[in-house]
């Protein structure tokens, strides 16, 4: 399925985070002393989506096995012992075992962070985990993790600190070496990655710097060899600032990998601050319509946890309490979602007559889509039923739900 088919290839999520400091990083940065809200709303992504990831995919799979690669994978655990994803990871793994394998392969290049991964990975095995850390770079071990996948569904989660994998790596290797028809069983292939907005304005910089840089060309062919091609240099040249800039090379880029894998994408923005510069994107690829529509709850369900995860430290001492207040914004952004899906769905009726959901998503969630999910349209569907504006009721499936023109 192409990305044009899947309807969701533009569709891009604003999240607002903190800086971008990766797990693949040495542990001695600040960022793992203590866990940021950009890891709040990652690690929430990562745990709302991989356990229904495997657990449906591995209905298809051989023994249920089901793998999971994180290619920059860092110590497993940031300093003050809360979990990075490596361990978010086995603790899905463990509450999957019952019914599904998921075979983890971690990968993490620095020697300090790679002791600490492989003490994390050697207590999984002791309880009967299937989980593999591998110290190198990750296109070391790439062709080797990638044998081991085959017939199996494979999760890739690429969160390097700088730029991201090589264009010809990811379409190529991981995804070219899965059969591309293979959307639902042994060959579903799914990946998140961060695509570095730093990245592209430091590296960007260069193309109008008069300063002397003796490592210029190769950092630019660097960047070349990410973006699958020079295109990006014209983007960032033709651009009047740099957000235009970063937002039209995130966009270029991931429109390229979907067309060249037959894939959908969401990307997701990630700042630094509330309203400031995006620091990174999550960039994320699908095959099937069922991994778009499931990641898209994913991700509406962590941007509630990093909203939460942003508020300032509550003393006790204010008159309103600050989860009273976080509550009643909640509800207002519910609101404010419901009333837009209400008018996408009435345009859509008066457009294209009766139609399925799961069929028009990106219309029925524009201006929404990746921050309401099903509950806020099924909210919608019974309250236009209400009103007389569709035959539809609104229960059941909500994908499967045919909303109707009134009778």
């Amino acid at each position: 399925m192409g990305a044009a088919e899947a309807g969701l290839d533009d569709a891009v999520l604003d999240l607002s985070g903190e800086s971008a400091g990766e797990d693949g990083t040495d542990t001695s940065s600040p960022f793992f002393v203590s866990r940021k809200a950009a890891a709040v709303l990652k690690h929430a992504i990562l745990r709302q989506y991989v356990v229904p990831f495997a657990s449906k995919v591995g209905k298809y799979a051989p023994n249920g096995r089901v793998v999971y690669l994180d290619g920059y994978a860092g110590p497993g655990r940031y300093e003050d012992g809360t979990p990075g994803s490596p361990a978010l990871i086995l603790d899905s793994a463990a509450s999957l075992a019952g019914f599904r394998q998921l075979d983890c392969y971690f990968i993490e290049r620095n020697r300090r962070s790679y002791r600490s991964l492989s003490a994390l990975v050697a207590e999984a095995r002791d309880n009967g985990l299937a989980a593999h850390a591998l110290q190198g770079r990750m296109e070391k071990h790439l062709d080797s993790v990638l044998a081991a996948a085959q017939g199996s569904p494979l999760f890739a989660f690429l969160d390097p600190f700088g730029l991201t994998i090589s264009f010809e790596a990811l379409t190529k290797q991981i995804f070219g070496a899965r059969d591309r028809q293979g959307t639902r069983g042994r060959y579903a292939t799914e990946v998140l990655l961060n695509f570095n907005a730093n990245a592209v304005r430091r590296i960007g910089g260069l193309l109008t710097s008069t300063k002397e840089n003796p490592g210029r060309e190769a950092t630019l062919s660097a960047m070349d060899a990410a973006c699958g091609g020079d295109w990006w240099r014209h983007e960032f040249l033709e651009s009047d600032d740099n957000p235009q800039a970063v937002a039209r090379i995130t966009k270029g880029y991931a429109q390229r990998v979907s067309k060249a894998v037959g894939a959908g994408c969401w990307t997701v923005a990630v700042r630094n601050r509330a309203h400031q510069q995006v620091a990174y994107h999550l960039v994320y690829f699908s095959r099937h319509r069922d991994g778009l529509w499931i990641f898209g709850e994913a991700a509406s369900l962590a941007q509630v946890e990093w909203r939460r995860a942003c508020l300032p430290p509550d003393h006790g001492d204010a008159l309103f309490s600050l989860d009273d207040t976080f509550e009643e914004e909640e509800q207002e952004r519910q609101a404010h979602w419901v009333k837009r899906i209400k008018s996408n769905i009435e345009d859509v009726l008066r457009e294209r007559g009766d139609f399925t959901v799961g069929q028009c998503h990106a219309e029925v969630m524009a201006g929404v889509l990746g921050e309401a999910r099903s509950r806020h349209v099924k909210t919608a569907i019974k309250e236009l039923y209400k009103i007389g504006k569709t035959g539809c009721d609104g229960v059941g499936n909500v994908r499967e739900l045919r909303v109707t023109r009134p009778r």
